[in-house]
């Protein structure tokens, strides 16, 4: 079960990488575990996206509402969960709260435009550069 629960955290962190890549913001990704203090990983090794452990005596979600209290900018925060109560504290501090299947969305919108961002820098990096101004050097 461990390795399914490892498995499972990879993949969500491989999807959202997309949106980490794309939009440039700070991804916090928490859990519940069962550790005795909260624990951080960056599974990219980049400070900027974060997979965090709530300790066995707070829940993911009571990490979250701390987060909300604690963080500057709120406007600028989204927060993902299918629990009501969750995505209620969520607006009431002040940040924008997300149904899973926006997320999925997002990444979806993310995915797209990482093609294309791949497409136009793969379609100008095989021509070469020439001199395109009509410019008479010899008068």
């Amino acid at each position: 079960m461990p390795n399914n629960k490892s498995r499972a955290r990879e993949s969500l962190a491989e999807m959202v990488q997309s949106i980490h890549s794309v939009e440039d913001v700070h991804i916090i990704i928490v859990f519940d575990s069962s550790n005795k203090a909260i624990e951080i990983e960056y599974p990219f090794r980049d400070k900027t996206f974060e997979f965090v452990f709530a300790p066995h005596s707070l829940t993911a979600d009571g990490v979250i509402e701390r987060i909300l209290v604690r963080i500057k900018n709120k406007e600028q925060v989204s927060v993902v969960s299918n629990d009501n109560l969750v995505r209620e504290a969520t607006r009431s501090n002040g940040a924008a709260a997300l149904r899973p299947q926006d997320l999925f969305d997002w990444i979806q919108s993310s995915n797209r435009r990482l093609s294309e961002i791949q497409n136009i820098n793969f379609s100008t990096k095989d021509k070469p550069l020439e001199n395109r101004i009509n410019i008479d050097l010899d008068s």
